[in-house]
């Protein structure tokens, strides 16, 4: 019973999970494909990173603390060709950080390619659709305003110790002008879509803040609160009730990291650095 409900992959999840594989096995230097081109084979396996159930390897990556949901969680989940699947399962060579480091990396290379497909351009209502998504009334707290000069990127970059993230950053603050645009003729309607979007990001990050006791912790872990955060944005795009399920999944992504990366520069994650 644990062991199927922890397989129980959300439709979500799995066009996630294909659409940053870029056809490719996550393991580094493979040259699997895994959808074949030429016929409807797939060689693929969804693979968890912490197991989806005990006792299934002589030293397994099995997290009692874990729920199911957080078992099949697009986070906890890594796409792998069969070979390199049964060779992932030496739990003592691969380990939990090792398979997280080997789907962050992929997972980012391919999130730098989508930059110059001009997904944007071909599907210039993704981004409308994403604030869609996460631009609802779910925090009822008073948050700090955005500063009225936000910092230079790389200060910022620098000053928080981003390293997986800082490429990502540097190749999706391209899209903040036309995104501003969009906010523009947001509030010049009277929503207030754009506000909710920058609150709900922002308390997003103090919940992750939280977890640390200062701001050394916050440094050593910039990449995994900046992930966390996209985690949670995911999760809200996923219960949306206004899905567009005719925008590709690729495209909701770049939008997605194009309003992050926005807030990123607004200071509504990660720390503003100090002013001259």
């Amino acid at each position: 019973m644990a062991k199927n409900s922890a397989r129980n992959y959300s439709q979500l999840t799995i066009k996630r999970l294909y659409g940053l594989s870029r056809n490719n096995c996550a393991f580094p230097g493979c040259p699997v494909e895994l959808l074949s081109s030429e016929d409807e084979n797939n060689f693929s396996n969804i693979c968890h990173i912490e197991d989806a159930n005990p006792n299934l390897h002589k030293s397994d990556r099995y997290n009692p603390n874990m729920t199911n949901d957080q078992r099949r969680d697009f986070k906890n989940l890594l796409l792998l060709c069969a070979n390199h699947h049964i060779e992932t399962n030496d739990t003592e060579k691969y380990t939990v950080k090792v398979l997280q480091d080997m789907k962050r990396n992929h997972e980012s290379q391919t999130k730098q390619k989508l930059s110059g497909q001009d997904l944007i351009g071909k599907y210039p209502s993704a981004l409308n659709t994403v604030i869609g998504h996460i631009g609802t009334s779910l925090f009822d707290i008073s948050l700090p305003d955005e500063p009225m000069t936000a910092p230079d990127p790389e200060l910022k970059i620098q000053f928080n110790q981003v390293i997986q993230y800082r490429p990502i950053i540097e190749e999706y603050s391209v899209y903040q002008g036309k995104l501003s645009m969009i906010y523009d003729e947001i509030e010049r309607i009277g929503s207030t879509k754009k506000e909710l979007v920058l609150r709900n990001i922002k308390k997003l990050y103090l919940k992750e803040k939280g977890k640390y006791n200062s701001f050394n912790e916050i440094k050593e872990n910039a990449d995994s609160i900046f992930s966390n955060v996209e985690s949670e944005l995911w999760e809200l795009i996923d219960k949306s009730d206004n899905t567009n399920n005719n925008l590709p999944i690729e495209a909701i992504e770049i939008s997605l990291l194009v309003i992050m990366v926005d807030a990123f520069m607004r200071c509504n994650i990660l720390e503003e650095p100090p002013k001259a």
